[in-house]
């Protein structure tokens, strides 16, 4: 083979390996896709605790928050980016009567864009996104 075309495959082979980190990135290492493993992998620990007690202490290794409020959530912020004001969070909730709130029960209103799925907007620039799991388990992302 000519250098030319060894260049040229070279170069090919670096731009697919860089689009394959991209994709992956955008899907497999997301933090919806993060969240949703970890809230998987202790799915059972999870249900466990919000059986045996009204206000559970998280046994898991993540920030955990009860929120009272109108309909009570069990929170469990799983990751977040950016620094304040410009931050965005990810994680899951339970709530105690299976009604979805917005981010910490702020009473913000959800706007329904399905039929598992919500946005909310509050003051300024803070919105976010909320999806059912399943039962009266959500997905969340606030963004500030």
């Amino acid at each position: 083979m000519e250098k030319a075309t060894k260049r040229i495959i070279g170069f090919a082979c670096i731009v697919l390996a860089v689009i394959l980190l991209l994709v992956l990135t955008r899907t497999v290492f997301s933090p919806k896709q993060k969240t949703l493993r970890y809230f998987n992998a202790h799915k059972e620990t999870l249900m466990q605790e919000i059986a045996e007690n009204e206000q559970p202490t998280c046994s898991l290794y993540v920030t955990f928050n009860y929120w009272d409020g109108e309909h009570p959530i069990m929170e469990y912020l799983v990751s977040s980016r950016g620094i304040a004001p410009s931050s965005k969070y990810y994680g899951f909730f339970y709530s105690y009567d299976g009604t979805p709130v917005a981010f910490q029960n702020c009473g913000a209103p959800l706007a329904k864009k399905s039929e598992t799925e919500w946005e909310w907007h509050g003051k300024g620039d803070n919105h976010g996104y909320v999806e059912q799991i399943e039962g009266n388990w959500y997905y969340f992302e606030a963004s500030f």
